[in-house]
């Protein structure tokens, strides 16, 4: 049968010469894995559709609730262009989409996580302090996935003084809008976020590039 679904590309690999397959978050159905075919020439019709970090449109055909969805049309509802230009930035959207990726569970439906994902990109597109707004949406993520942070510091006998209480607790409740303006210490909160992350998921592997990036930047600040 065939079925029309709204989703989020969270990324993307080769099979074969030519067909791409998509870890993709839906509105609908939740994470599934869904195959294009031909998608990944360069002039195919599918292939901006089912590129990472990019919402779409899908027409897919599945012949049994057990066969991967084949996708047969796609149009792009937002590309995040401006997004992917910034290579940083874009490492970051990606660093989200790997957490998704890694904790979703498959076609198991959450509209308030798909809303916290496509605004994170959008975030991420305009803020300042783009590693500050991961570890927002970080707090968000897991809290939804149902582990608190609260639960992470009392299971680890973690001790945290009222100043950093406070910071994560402003930042997991800001509106993005206003994230650029919190005063807080960055670097105390956000490691802290990460390892509260690492206790439920794996390491995502876009780490690497963006301590590559924050290594390369306290290089040229130092030659200045």
């Amino acid at each position: 049968m065939y079925y029309q679904i709204k989703g989020l590309v969270l990324n993307s690999k080769t099979e074969g010469e030519a067909d791409k397959v998509s870890a993709i978050y839906s509105l609908e159905w939740g994470k599934i894995s869904a195959i294009a075919p031909g998608a990944k020439k360069i002039k195919a019709k599918l292939n901006a559709a089912t590129e990472p970090l990019t919402e779409s449109e899908f027409m897919v055909y599945q012949s049994a609730p057990s066969m991967r969805p084949r996708i047969t049309g796609a149009r792009v509802i937002n590309s995040n262009v401006s997004l992917k230009t910034d290579f940083q930035k874009t490492i970051y959207a990606l660093y989200a989409a790997e957490i998704c990726d890694k904790m979703l569970p498959y076609n198991i439906q959450n509209e308030k996580k798909y809303s916290l994902i496509t605004r994170i990109w959008e975030i991420l597109d305009n803020t300042h302090f783009p590693r500050r707004a991961i570890a927002a949406f970080t707090l968000r993520f897991l809290t939804l996935s149902g582990y608190a942070f609260s639960d992470y510091i009392k299971q680890g006998n973690l001790s945290i003084d009222r100043d950093l209480q406070k910071s994560i607790y402003e930042l997991s409740t800001c509106r993005g809008s206003r994230i650029d303006e919190l005063v807080i210490d960055d670097g105390k909160v956000c490691r802290l976020v990460e390892s509260y992350l690492l206790n439920y998921a794996p390491e995502p592997k876009c780490r690497i590039f963006l301590e590559k990036i924050s290594k390369f930047k306290s290089n040229v600040f130092a030659e200045l």
